[in-house]
């Protein structure tokens, strides 16, 4: 069973940790050692928990990713990462996953979002749960940000 709570600082380490696995590949493709969540230093997660909305994912009573959300204000949100460990990947929680976190926000009138230009996966998945692609931008010479909304 999946279930969403606000993240805590004691659980800082481990969720740093799955950060990490679930972006490594990334890392390796994109060469975006300035921006990749796998170089987040732990107290710039602790930063994001404490300003941020962040949510801890459980799976079966295991702390299986973490989701950091912007409230942009006036009805409009970023989600700005969401990450499942490698463990919990392929097995059908993301579309509960996003879900779950939309309807926290039942006043939203618009999401956006971005994910890598290679990630076709990605897109397809997002593009299954109603979001619309609508631009790009490049973050360095191997890593372009597809830019995603969704209108409520």
């Amino acid at each position: 069973m999946l279930s969403l709570k606000k993240s805590t600082i004691d659980e800082a380490a481990v969720l740093l940790d799955i950060q990490k696995e679930a972006f490594q590949e990334d890392l390796i493709t994109y060469e975006d050692y300035e921006t990749n969540p796998v170089n987040e230093p732990i107290e710039r997660l602790i930063k994001k928990i404490q300003l941020f909305i962040h949510y801890t994912i459980w799976i079966d009573g295991e702390i299986a990713g973490g989701a950091d959300v912007r409230d942009h204000g006036d009805g409009k949100y970023r989600l700005n990462r969401v990450f499942l460990s490698k463990h919990y990947q392929n097995k059908g929680f993301g579309t509960e996953l996003i879900n779950l976190i939309e309807a926290q926000f039942p006043l939203a009138k618009e999401w956006v979002l971005d994910t890598p230009h290679l990630n076709t996966r990605n897109h397809h998945f997002y593009e299954k749960l109603g979001y619309k692609r609508q631009g790009q931008h490049q973050v360095n010479h191997k890593l372009i940000l597809i830019d995603y909304v969704k209108k409520m």
